[in-house]
């Protein structure tokens, strides 16, 4: 199965419009979330269904998917 994490040294939320993660906008699932504006998303692991869609998102390529 796989999932997908969240690279805590690619991930760069100053680098987003507003330090929103663009990446928690394309989630069908919404198993991306971001507590505050330049905070780290973090993954609802179990939501996810590992499509991967959010990994072709990320400008920082800091979504990873990962053989569960």
């Amino acid at each position: 199965m796989q999932l997908v994490v969240v690279n805590k040294n690619k991930c760069r939320p100053e680098k987003c419009e507003n330090g929103k993660c663009i990446a928690t906008y394309s989630c069908t699932w919404k198993i991306l979330e971001q507590e505050k504006a330049y905070s780290l998303p973090v993954i609802n692991l179990s939501r996810c269904l590992g499509c991967a869609r959010c990994t072709f998102i990320c400008p920082q390529g800091a979504l990873e998917v990962i053989e569960r």
